[in-house]
């Protein structure tokens, strides 16, 4: 009889301090809200197109396309339309994010960190994006960001890169039936420091 009472008591104790509560629902709830903070691409690179809004900088773009050259002068809203394909779509998004992991890179060989964000769902527009940070773990370096579509006749992969308070960059590799391939290249410059 005694051993019983012990086991009993023991079991109550234990039920009890593994759930104050008695309310099992609300603890698996709290535990499955996304707490996780990703870099916020977005927000970030809508300061830097808002500092070129305000900013009275010469803009111009390069264009090569299959090989061919051609520059020219841009006004802002003509960079503001081209600056548009940063923004979107959005990984912090609630419906997007959890298709992304996050993994931190810390490389001594350029004093920089870098912050991925990759996805294995081949369906989601942006494959991956890698922001690289001075060792700060602040100021930033470079923001990279990889996407992919799917076309019913073709494919197309685009790196973007934007250089803070400088530059970017767009590089589309489109692949058509019987592996024909076309390729441009933009670069957006305001104010160039190398």
């Amino acid at each position: 009889m005694r051993n019983t009472t012990v086991f009993f008591l023991i079991g109550l104790l234990l039920f009890t301090s593994c759930n104050p509560n008695g309310n099992n629902v609300t603890a698996n709830k709290t535990s499955k809200e996304d707490t996780t903070h990703f870099f916020p691409v977005v927000q970030y690179l809508q300061s830097q197109i808002d500092d070129v809004d305000r900013t009275p900088y010469f803009i111009y773009k390069i264009d090569a396309v299959d090989g061919r050259k051609d520059s020219n002068a841009i006004n802002t809203p003509a960079f503001k339309q081209l600056a548009a394909k940063f923004l979107q779509p959005d990984i912090n998004d609630k419906a997007l994010k959890k298709h992304y992991r996050e993994s931190i890179f810390d490389d001594q060989t350029t004093k920089s960190f870098t912050i991925s964000y990759t996805t294995d769902n081949k369906e989601l527009e942006i494959q991956n994006i890698d922001v690289l940070l001075q060792q700060d773990g602040r100021t930033v370096k470079r923001v990279f960001i990889r996407k992919f579509f799917n076309y019913p006749d073709s494919s197309a992969i685009e790196q973007l890169s934007w250089k803070p308070g400088e530059r970017f960059q767009i590089n589309r590799l489109v692949q058509k039936p019987g592996n024909k391939e076309s390729s441009s290249q933009t670069n957006v410059v305001w104010n160039e420091k190398s």
